[in-house]
């Protein structure tokens, strides 16, 4: 049986510590940084909101 080698980097399927903790720095950075973005500009969030909200409606009725 070939082993896959990025098996190695995980443990029980899940990937080690220093990658998830890196993962998680990441998504909380850009979580703060969506926050402040919004925070300042709230109705150009509003705005792009709705708009892709629109065009993903409009793309699902037209394949669902």
């Amino acid at each position: 049986m070939i082993e896959d080698p990025r098996k190695s980097e995980t443990t029980n399927g899940q990937p080690n510590g220093h990658s998830t903790v890196r993962v998680v720095r990441q998504v909380k950075h850009a979580d703060d940084k969506l926050v402040e973005v919004v925070s300042q500009n709230p109705l150009a969030a509003l705005g792009i909101a709705l708009a892709f909200g629109y065009v993903l409606g409009r793309i699902v009725t037209r394949h669902g």
